[in-house]
């Protein structure tokens, strides 16, 4: 049974889902936080937050000394700074802040919005400490309660933050141009497009962070693709892994039950839960983060390296015999008959 929230999360891991907007939201100042993920929802070291707020509204500098944190825009435009450098971001930029990294924003657009997960620390109660329980799915334009900087320092010690002094290179911030990622573990940002690009069929899974990148952690990855089948039902023995649907539509299959995915809408899937899905809008996308890093593989080895953001007007060979071959060094339980190649496309008659 797949749990649809409204309001506070499980408290335990356990399949749930959330439309956008629901789950449990926190006021602070005219910014609103939406935890979807915390480490008792999903009984795993994630956590996942979608902030939003209003041109001007900000967050000060400080680092996690455990936590890996990740940044993937949605809205507007955010301006991060990483140790020092400040990087001005737009929809669909990404950011990678490891344990330790100085680091602050400021939105710069009259709608900002942005999805912050961190990995290997508590951080997601943050906002119920700073904030007040909000029950409007909009932001206001005017805060009902200004934020005083002094409940900062009442954080207690299992929240892992420290705020500090930064000091910002002079200049104006730098446009994200970034289209690589790091061999090791290290900050950097990615600009939209950019990353990994592997192609299956009709599908190109693009990986925003490798094994290298997390020292195995977790694995960030965005994926677009047409209108299509229904890939086959499979479970993960050790693999966590969510489905935040970007743009178009997808119907998502879990433990049997469906559930439909619009743009902002969040679905967790724990390890050993039988799932399957489809895209369901001629350009559909969606991000995923998954636990641990490990399952990066089996992108690699279904997915042929490809130069593209954007899947092909014809699908590729669909090389899903090649998993097949190497099953037994991937964390994948098939459930039914293998997926085929996606069926060729058919002309509309008009």
């Amino acid at each position: 049974m797949v749990l649809k929230v409204v309001g506070k999360l499980p408290n335990e891991k356990k399949p749930y889902f959330i439309k956008n907007g629901e789950g449990e939201r926190y006021l602070f100042g005219t910014q609103v936080a939406s935890i979807v993920a915390t480490t008792d929802s999903t009984g795993d070291m994630m956590e996942i937050v979608q902030l939003w707020g209003g041109k001007g509204d900000s967050f000060p500098a400080h680092v996690h000394e455990q936590a890996h944190e990740g940044i993937m825009v949605l809205d507007g435009r955010l301006e991060v700074e990483l140790n020092g450098q400040l990087y001005l971001l737009t929809a669909g930029d990404y950011v990678s802040i490891p344990a330790g990294t100085v680091h602050s924003y400021r939105m710069q657009s009259h709608r900002t919005r942005f999805y912050s997960f961190t990995i290997n620390g508590h951080v997601a109660k943050l906002y119920s400490l700073i904030g007040e329980p909000f029950t409007k799915f909009e932001r206001p334009p005017v805060p009902t309660n200004l934020l005083n900087s002094d409940i900062f320092k009442q954080i207690p010690t299992g929240i892992d933050i420290k705020f500090v002094t930064s000091h910002p290179i002079d200049g104006l911030p730098q446009w994200v141009n970034g289209s690589s990622i790091p061999q090791e573990v290290q900050p950097y940002v990615l600009e939209s497009g950019g990353g990994v690009h592997l192609l299956s069929g009709d599908t190109v899974h693009t990986l925003l962070t490798t094994k290298a990148a997390t020292d195995s952690k977790f694995l960030v990855l965005v994926s677009e693709g047409p209108k299509g089948q229904a890939i086959g039902e499979h479970a993960h023995e050790l693999t966590n892994e969510t489905f935040m649907c970007l743009q178009g539509e997808m119907t998502l299959w879990v433990d049997g039950e469906e559930l439909h995915l619009l743009p902002g809408d969040f679905a967790y899937v724990p390890a050993n839960t039988p799932h399957r899905f489809r895209c369901d809008a001629h350009y559909t996308k969606f991000f995923g983060l998954l636990t641990p890093g490990e399952f990066e593989d089996f992108f690699r080895i279904l997915g042929d390296p490809y130069e593209h953001p954007i899947f092909p007007s014809d699908p590729a060979p669909y090389r899903f015999d090649r998993v097949i071959q190497r099953i037994h060094e991937l964390d994948l339980k098939l459930l039914g008959k293998p997926p085929g190649a996606p069926p060729a496309a058919v002309e509309e008659v008009h």
